[in-house]
């Protein structure tokens, strides 16, 4: 883990568009997903900046409330994490409160855990105290982060509309954890 003074949980904003831009290009050059980032991977870094302001005050028919952070060490973006303000549709079963990614170049540091732990911290803040994280079956990193910030295995689902994929869902109760 780089615990230098200048690692930074907060949104992501306009003046870190290329930043934004390298990251998500970083992403496409490993064909890796971009879990927690919304639709990052469909828009250019201003119009996802845009939509993430909008949807933190208004859902949509398509997607609900969220709220985007990103961690950053100096200008450098890091991962991206998502905090999803309401479960609907999708989410309910498969999709859950919080997706992440961390940088491909910058994986295995404890990013992931920290960004995680970031984002609890704002879930309690604002209420949410029993949060829905799923990862994919064979993603035993991100298994691992989960558990190690208290997430508690609740079951396996397969993902048909999505991943084609199984899932596991964690469940992590705030008002037990902090």
């Amino acid at each position: 883990m780089d615990c230098r003074k200048d690692i930074e949980f907060r949104k992501p904003n306009f003046n870190d568009i290329e930043e934004i831009e390298s990251f998500k290009q970083e992403f496409i050059d490993n064909n890796s997903g971009m879990d927690g980032t919304g639709k990052l991977s469909d828009l250019s870094a201003k119009e996802w900046l845009r939509l993430n302001q909008k949807m933190e005050h208004e859902s949509t028919p398509e997607l609900v409330k969220y709220l985007q952070y990103g961690l950053f060490r100096g200008k450098r973006l890091l991962g991206l994490i998502d905090i999803k303000l309401e479960l609907r549709g999708y989410l309910v079963e498969f999709g859950g409160h919080i997706g992440y990614c961390v940088r491909p170049q910058e994986r295995r540091k404890g990013y992931g855990k920290l960004m995680l732990q970031k984002a609890l911290e704002v879930c309690k803040e604002i209420n949410l105290n029993k949060v829905l994280i799923t990862c994919l079956e064979d993603n035993i990193a991100s298994s691992k982060i989960i558990e190690a910030c208290g997430g508690v295995y609740e079951k396996t689902v397969f993902d048909d509309k999505n991943y084609q994929e199984s899932l596991k869902r964690y469940w992590i109760d705030l008002d037990k954890k902090i």
